[in-house]
């Protein structure tokens, strides 16, 4: 049901650019740099450290402010406990962020960016020879970055971001991603 309205959310948000040609719609790839804080009993147990890829489909309503939705995941990790014991895990994550954009100087290829959003956090985990299970929380996300905008159509960003997890074994994460867009 989630993943159903965020991608209702993401297709009005291209139907709407036919309405009004102010709005400007987007689509990226990025690749992030996950770390994970813990509670001190699941440090052990599983990977704290995830590279994944993440899509990304967006608009920017006005030259200063957009919104953004995004699916992110990662391979499986492996880990092995203190104890011997052989965990695999991976991550997956959705949601969407409200970015305020700030173009610097005459050309405004350069913008810096910042943004809070939410995000469905899941992490999926095999303890081998047992069965598996999955640790859910919704995270809030606070985005900083900047981007170079190459020409009119293509654009490369580089972010850092800190989610806060709510009601979980994960507490934290602090995220760094490089990506691309092309704007339609």
């Amino acid at each position: 049901m989630k993943k159903t309205l965020l991608l209702a959310g993401v297709a009005s948000l291209f139907a709407v650019n036919a309405a009004n040609a102010e709005i400007k719609p987007y689509v990226g790839l990025d690749y992030n740099y996950s770390s994970y804080g813990m509670d001190y009993e699941a440090r052990d147990f599983v990977e704290d450290d995830y590279n994944n890829l993440s899509l990304v489909a967006g608009a920017k309503m006005t030259d200063n402010f957009g919104l953004e939705a995004f699916y992110q995941r990662s391979l499986n990790e492996k880990n092995t406990t203190s104890d011997g014991a052989k965990v695999s895990s991976r991550i997956q994550n959705y949601g969407v962020d409200a970015l305020g954009y700030l173009p610097l100087g005459c050309d405004q290829e350069v913008e810096l960016i910042a943004g809070l959003g939410l995000g469905q956090y899941e992490m999926k985990y095999r303890e081998q020879g047992i069965s598996a299970d999955k640790e859910e929380a919704l995270g809030i996300r606070a985005n900083l970055g900047a981007q170079y905008n190459i020409d009119e159509n293509w654009a490369v960003r580089g972010m850092y971001r800190h989610v806060y997890l709510q009601n979980s074994e994960l507490n934290d994460i602090n995220e760094f991603s490089a990506g691309v867009r092309y704007n339609f």
